[in-house]
């Protein structure tokens, strides 16, 4: 395997922000990638391959001296990047960080939803080692949109259907605004994909993009045919966002009432009961108290949200991994029980939440609690709860 290097760029300017390494195999040069990856991923050895693919990328980004002030985009599969590389003397990090080179993983849409703990997991990890975080062809699968938030990626890159117009629906108008709105709230940088022409250069334009990727500005190759960046590069990455924090740190610094353990509960069923309703499917998690809280009613709608919803989960002490059918469980059904609770509902085009604390611990009769409909905050306690749920 070889890796060839296509451009990023402005624009407003065309200045060359950084590069996106793509693997290719010379010797043989029919062979797509993506389907390199579905055959490696069918013979157990995705994880090997990918791994692979970035340290030859990060080696000869580094033989190559690519400009240090610009980034380095490597491809991953979401459910690789826990697994430990296939070589003994692992120092990738270590002349990661000694090279001063910014690498951003762009993770794909594939995965997220077969194991994302994991997923949430292994993304703070490498927010930890330095790395950024892209999200990868956005729009091309509505449903990737309702784990967009919770993923909280540093950059959000328009799959070229996007970018082409291939198709002008519902769904993709809903895309375009909620990646959109994801971009402004966080001030995240949008790459359009697939940028061959005037038109489509105008039509990223339009769509909220101040960076792009595709023919127009570069075909795929070696480093040394690249003019290097003129001009301070954008700062993309920001360490501190998609933080995991515990429940109880969350329900501590929004704003709540005090009520009954009975209003909150009722409040909570209300949620639940609506997202059985929502045409758009999405994410809907809860973290109870212990297994005792699930009564033959919230067993039902639960069973019944995961015939309908992409993502059901439930955590707390005494629960299996699979708690109903179609249901993820916790990862560790033993633990503590905790004196705050919540349940969160994100999709595409809605997102609510409901949080509790106890105000005298667990199985007190007060609770400070609030329902909040910020899609931020929505995000902050799905996180919360699904790096506890285990993989299908």
């Amino acid at each position: 395997m070889a890796p060839v290097f296509q451009p990023i760029v402005r624009l407003d300017s065309r200045d060359v922000i950084g590069f996106e390494a793509l693997a290719r195999w010379p010797e043989s040069p029919g062979v797509n990638p993506v389907e390199a990856f579905d055959v490696a991923r069918a013979r157990g050895e995705v994880a090997r391959l990918d791994w692979w693919c970035r340290r030859r990328a990060f080696e000869t980004a580094v033989v190559d001296e690519m400009d240090r002030s610009q980034y380095l985009f490597m491809n991953v599969e979401p459910d690789t990047l826990a697994s430990p590389p296939p070589w003994q003397d692992d120092r990738l990090l270590a002349d990661v960080a000694e090279s001063g080179i910014q690498i951003v993983l762009e993770l794909t849409e594939r995965t997220l939803l077969s194991d994302p703990s994991s997923v949430l997991r292994t993304v703070e990890q490498s927010r930890r080692s330095g790395y950024g975080i892209a999200l990868d062809d956005v729009g091309a699968r509505v449903d990737g949109l309702a784990l967009l938030d919770v993923i909280a990626p540093d950059v959000v890159k328009f799959d070229r259907g996007l970018t082409h117009m291939d198709e002008s629906t519902i769904e993709i108008a809903l895309a375009i605004t909620i990646a959109g709105e994801y971009a402004r709230r966080h001030d995240v940088a949008i790459i359009a994909e697939g940028v061959e022409t005037t038109a489509h250069e105008r039509c990223a334009e339009q769509l909220g993009a101040t960076l792009g990727q595709g023919f127009r500005y570069g075909r795929p190759g070696p480093l040394s045919d690249v003019a290097p960046l003129v001009g301070p590069r954008p700062r993309l990455v920001d360490p501190t966002r998609g933080r995991v924090d515990p429940l109880r740190a969350i329900s501590d610094r929004v704003p709540t009432a005090v009520g009954s353990l009975a209003d909150v509960l009722s409040m909570c069923d209300a949620v639940e009961t609506a997202a059985l309703a929502e045409t758009t499917p999405g994410c809907v998690v809860a973290s109870l108290q212990g297994a005792r809280h699930i009564s033959a009613e919230i067993a039902a709608r639960y069973r019944d949200l995961a015939q309908r919803q992409l993502l059901v989960g439930l955590t707390g002490p005494g629960l299996g991994r699979a708690p109903q059918p179609g249901v993820l469980g916790p990862i560790t059904p033993d633990t503590a029980p905790d004196d705050t609770f919540a349940v969160a509902v994100i999709a595409a085009g809605h997102a609510v939440a409901v949080i509790a604390t106890a105000i005298g611990g667990p199985g007190s009769g007060d609770y400070r609690w609030c329902i909040t409909t910020d899609r931020t905050v929505v995000a902050e306690i799905a996180r919360s709860i699904i790096v506890d749920l285990a993989p299908r």
